[in-house]
């Protein structure tokens, strides 16, 4: 018995040991194929790490009912237990009339929200830009922690009352009181004209009475004085962090404020305080980005927001397109106000420099199958690549964006490397230059590369939103519409009766007939001068053609100076300097230069891209060659045939006239003078005149002076002068 016992435990021990060898990986894998709820809870954690709301001002009407429902929706995606989310509140008076007009008790209830026990589970922090005044002092008062940007200042709390009641000096020592950001004492004196407020011994912050007792008690080793009496305290983001070191930071842009709150930068670009009147206008990119897409498109976007547009949604699908056009959208963009928010959505692709245009939106709502970067319709050459790094370096802290992967994605020879804080969570994406930049970049160890040689960048939607490049994960403008509480379906602006007018006068045809009639009407008026019509005439073509280049983006000043200089010169060398023809040649190839350069945006191709407009250049020159063709032969055939017009220029003369002013031209035949004598009518010396018989004619003396009245014979004639010598010698 004890020998089978001791099989039937062999046995059990060698089907233990099978279970282990085989169903243990399969459950290694069941487990990495369905992570288990806690992992699915930190990837929602890391979602939540930040969030940035837009606080607007002044604060009346329904602001603190809105920015509160936007805290509230956010509160609501956090679990038990959930780390608590850093939560920036933006308070932005860069405008004057933004400064003042915040109501007390709005500003006084969305404070105390943030002081309540339902916000603890939120870390506040205020964002100071411009110049916080009034009751809005109160939000940043209410907040744990305080940034400034360097030009940001907060005070004058009292500036909108005429008398500070004590109801509204307890609710700023409440508040203040409560979080400690800034000492209660230096609240009621950007509150109260009346306060005195004073600095003793470095950390203390003391009113007037409070500090004469502790002078009086000995207790003031070193004081000074913050605010005089009759005047509320107002401090520059300086003075509170350098001086009196009440403020933890000061930040220029959101990048520097995400790496000092250790949040991912795309969890700040995204404005979560939706709770806005927006009206919205869906605006669509498709194709080749060109000169004329993007001036309609940005003309179109100018008329939406004159209308009242404050929410403009870039539908964006597009390989690339003109380096010039994309720059000049991305211009746009960057340029429009504060109040205007933008979102770039990309459902199917954006390569190669198209996509700089979704960097310069707001927001960048991507699908996850979507393509971002990579190659295109566009290729930099090596000079440009250069050239684009340096504009994206410009660009970026405008765009509130790192520039290492947007130069990637059109420069296959940029390296770009993740970098980690060691210590925390954080990475960027950043190539060596950028993170020599670094204001911090000693804290930043670089890992691996993520760009491959000799190949531009390209990201799928999935890798866009897990970098922090993409903002938001959307398949659909039904789901950007949900997101932001739009209509579901958004105004595609129609283009009005100017914007087509532009549109037609910016066609290559209407350009090239333009130019034609123009070049035309200016020979025209080469042949006949003064008359005026013909110039006029090719004066407006001209005008038109350079207007519809400009509108088009492929001309300016150089073009337009060069075309008035050359047709200067062209006028010097017919009327002014006829010569060997050196103004008239340099003038002629000055206004063939700069109508080629009117055609193009570059100076000599070198892309793909850049050899496609070629046709059209060498198409400009040609209508310029056929309109010189055609105006001669309009002038010598159909001219002078064309009622009224046959009299603005004159007609050659027929064989009878030819043969009428030939005889005038004959000189003058003074033979038959020979031997006749006559009086001299001047002194001859040896010119003069003489009256022969009954003609005065031109003489010469054949040597000797005659004085005037002396008497003459002729003695030779020579053309239409006669010899003469005095009759006396």
């Amino acid at each position: 018995m004890l020998r089978i016992r001791d099989t039937w435990i062999w046995l059990a021990n060698v089907c233990l040991f099978l279970v282990l060898v085989f169903i243990a990986p399969l459950v290694s894998r069941a487990q990495e194929a369905d992570p288990p709820a806690e992992n699915h809870a930190e990837a929602d954690h890391a979602k939540l790490t930040g969030a940035r709301m837009r606080v607007p001002l002044p604060i009346n009407g329904s602001v603190d009912t809105n920015v509160k429902k936007s805290l509230q929706r956010l509160l609501s995606r956090l679990n038990e237990g959930d780390p608590r989310p850093v939560v920036i509140l933006e308070l932005d008076a860069t405008n004057a009339e933004q400064t003042t007009g915040s109501e007390f008790e709005r500003s006084l209830s969305l404070a105390r929200f943030l002081t309540s026990k339902e916000a603890a589970r939120l870390k506040t922090v205020a964002y100071l830009k411009g110049k916080i005044e009034g009751h809005a002092v109160l939000i940043p008062l209410a907040c744990e922690q305080i940034v400034m940007h360097p030009d940001a200042e907060i005070g004058n709390a009292g500036i909108d009352e005429s008398s500070i009641s004590l109801t509204m000096r307890h609710a700023y020592e409440e508040i203040a009181g409560y979080r400690n950001t800034l000492p209660p004492e230096l609240a009621l004196g950007m509150l109260d004209p009346n306060l005195e407020i004073y600095r003793v011994n470095k950390r203390r912050f003391v009113d007037g009475p409070q500090y004469e007792k502790l002078k009086a008690a000995g207790e003031v080793a070193t004081s000074e004085k913050l605010v005089d009496q009759g005047k509320m305290a107002l401090f520059t983001a300086n003075e509170l962090r350098q001086d009196l070191q009440l403020i933890s930071n000061i930040s220029e842009n959101y990048r520097q404020l995400a790496t000092l709150l250790e949040i991912p930068e795309n969890q700040l670009t995204q404005d979560l305080g939706l709770e806005r009147d927006w009206k919205a206008a869906r605006f669509i990119m498709d194709g080749d980005i060109s000169n004329r897409m993007v001036q309609r498109t940005s003309l179109s976007m100018q008329d939406a927001i004159q209308r009242g547009v404050n929410f403009l949604l870039i539908d964006l699908h597009s390989a690339g397109g003109d380096p010039i056009a994309c720059e000049n959208m991305v211009n746009y963009l960057l340029g429009l106000p504060d109040s205007v928010h933008t979102v770039a959505l990309i459902t199917d692709e954006a390569l190669a420099n198209s996509a700089l245009i979704a960097m310069a939106c707001d927001e960048i709502a991507i699908a996850p199958n979507a393509k971002l970067g990579g190659s295109g319709n566009y290729v930099y050459s090596h000079e440009g690549r250069h050239d684009l790094e340096n504009y994206l370096v410009r660009i970026s802290p405008e765009a509130n964006r790192s520039w290492s992967v947007w130069g990637a994605m059109n420069d296959p020879d940029l390296e770009v490397y993740q970098y980690q804080r060691p210590g925390t969570t954080l990475s960027k994406f950043l190539s060596e230059r950028e993170a020599a930049d670094l204001p911090d970049a000693k804290q930043w160890q670089r890992g691996k590369e993520i760009t491959t040689a000799n190949e531009p960048l390209q990201l799928s939607g999935t890798q866009a939103l897990d970098w922090g490049v993409a903002d938001s994960q959307v398949t659909s403008v039904a789901e950007v519409s949900q997101q932001y509480g739009l209509p579901a379906e958004l105004e595609v602006p129609k283009q009005n009766w100017a914007h087509r007018f532009v549109e037609v006068l910016a066609s290559p045809s209407l350009a090239f007939f333009c130019l034609f009639v123009g070049v035309m009407a200016m020979i025209s008026e080469f042949k006949a001068p003064g008359v005026g019509v013909p110039g006029f005439i090719a004066a407006i073509c001209f005008m038109l053609f350079f207007w519809s280049r400009f509108l088009n983006g492929t001309a300016g000043w150089l073009e337009a100076m060069l075309f008035v200089g050359g047709i200067f010169f062209i006028l010097m060398e017919l009327f002014v300097l006829p010569g060997f023809g050196i103004f008239g040649l340099g003038g002629g190839l000055m206004v063939i230069t700069a109508v080629v350069l009117a055609m193009q945006t570059f100076i000599w191709p070198s892309t793909d891209y850049e050899l496609e407009q070629v046709p059209y250049s060498l198409g400009s020159v040609l209508v310029i060659f056929s309109g010189v063709i055609a105006a001669v032969i309009f002038a010598k055939h159909i001219l002078p045939k064309t009622p009224f017009l046959n009299q603005t220029m004159l007609e050659a003369p027929d064989e009878e006239a030819l043969e009428e002013i030939r005889r005038r031209e004959t000189i003058v035949d003074l033979s038959h003078l020979i031997g006749d004598t006559g009086r001299a009518m001047t002194p001859l010396r040896p010119s003069g005149k003489a009256k022969i018989g009954h003609e005065i004619v031109s003489v010469t003396s054949d040597g000797d002076m005659i004085e005037q009245g002396e008497k003459v014979v002729v003695v030779q004639v020579r053309g239409n002068y006669a010899i003469v010598r005095s009759a006396n010698a």
